[in-house]
């Protein structure tokens, strides 16, 4: 019910819908011609008149649809008041010049179809002799049934495509967090570790095995739902940073937490984000000490990350573009970030739980 055209995948369906009603109009008036002609007292227009009636059925449609289009969105009685209000109007102004039309095309039709002895009137109603109450009502009751069960149809598959992409988007995001928030380098640093660690004093594997099994029930049990307590996250980030502090690379985490954060949540793996940053833009420093002070006031997370290295001028986190869009699809304009040589501020407002 676009037009013109406007939307080509709605276009389509419509145009659609339109040819199967028409191919069954044609089918219901070809069994009346059928029946009527073979079971009536006596013999009925020709087939010329029913392919008019068909043409013309096909195109009085439009407007019973197009009413019906324009209040699909209004309660269900302003709709029934409409379209009956419209079937009387329509039927009034518009039945009877049809019909008269009809018969007129018929009268000019046949004089080139038939010879004169096998003519025959065609059977119309008169304007002046219509009736509200008779088999049209159940046409017109007809045709709105073939729009309703179409609109129908119709918003189910919008609604499904929408619900799709919404899947598939909530899927991708899913997939680039989980990209962003996890290095496969510290897998394969701590597996190393451990492999050398075993070698010397397999007893000492224990506590970093217990560790890293810790991380990764969290990452995937965890961390599937959208906002985790910040409880939960914190003691993530101790095991993961003490992981990273035994692989030996020079580079080393202390975490230190201040402020009432029981009942706050936030997006899992997001702080375990930044660590992953700024121990890959760390890489190569000897003897790198970072500090990570978590400060709590209210619903307000400041999560403040400092080095060690004043000499270092490098920055401590490179902030790009990618960072900026992952904490917007997250938090919107709910945070704030500030980044110089030796310190990162993250303001985060977070949820509560409810």
């Amino acid at each position: 019910m676009i037009w013109p055209f406007a939307h080509k995948a709605g276009t389509n369906y419509w145009l659609k819908v339109f040819a199967l009603y028409a191919l069954t109009e044609a089918c219901i008036q070809l069994l009346f011609f059928i029946v009527l002609n073979n079971f009536g007292t006596r013999p009925i227009s020709l087939v010329e008149i029913h392919l008019l009636m068909w043409i013309f059925q096909c195109l009085l449609i439009w407007p019973i649809w197009w009413v019906a289009w324009s209040v699909r969105k209004t309660k269900i009685i302003v709709r029934v008041f409409v379209n009956l209000a419209f079937y009387i109007i329509y039927s009034y102004i518009w039945f009877g010049p049809v019909q008269d039309l009809i018969g007129h095309l018929y009268d000019n039709l046949i004089q080139v179809t038939r010879t004169e002895g096998k003519r025959i009137p065609a059977i119309l109603d008169n304007g002046d002799e219509y009736s509200y109450l008779n088999y049209q009502l159940l046409k017109h009751a007809f045709r709105l049934s073939w729009f309703y069960l179409a609109a129908y149809f119709y918003n189910y598959r919008l609604e499904e495509k929408k619900r799709l992409q919404l899947a598939i988007a909530n899927r991708e995001l899913q997939l680039k967090m989980l990209k962003w928030h996890l290095n496969p380098s510290f897998y394969f640093k701590t597996i190393n570790h451990l492999q050398q660690v075993a070698g010397k004093k397999p007893d000492g594997a224990t506590v970093p095995i217990l560790q890293l099994a810790k991380v990764m029930e969290y990452v995937i049990y965890e961390a599937k739902e959208k906002l985790i307590g910040i409880k939960k996250e914190i003691q993530f980030l101790n095991n993961y940073t003490r992981l990273i502090n035994q692989q030996e690379n020079g580079l080393s985490f202390e975490t230190e937490v201040s402020g009432e954060h029981d009942n706050l949540r936030i997006s899992p793996l997001l702080l375990a984000g930044f660590v992953d940053r700024v121990a890959a833009d760390s890489a190569g420093n000897i003897k790198t000490t970072c500090r990570i002070h978590l400060h709590f006031s209210g619903t307000e997370m400041q999560a403040t990350i400092n080095r060690n290295e004043k000499e270092n001028t490098k920055p401590l986190l490179i902030l790009d573009e990618d960072l900026r869009r992952r904490l917007t699809e997250l938090y919107g304009d709910r945070y704030s970030v500030s980044n110089e040589i030796n310190e990162f501020k993250l303001r985060l407002e977070l949820d509560e739980e409810r």
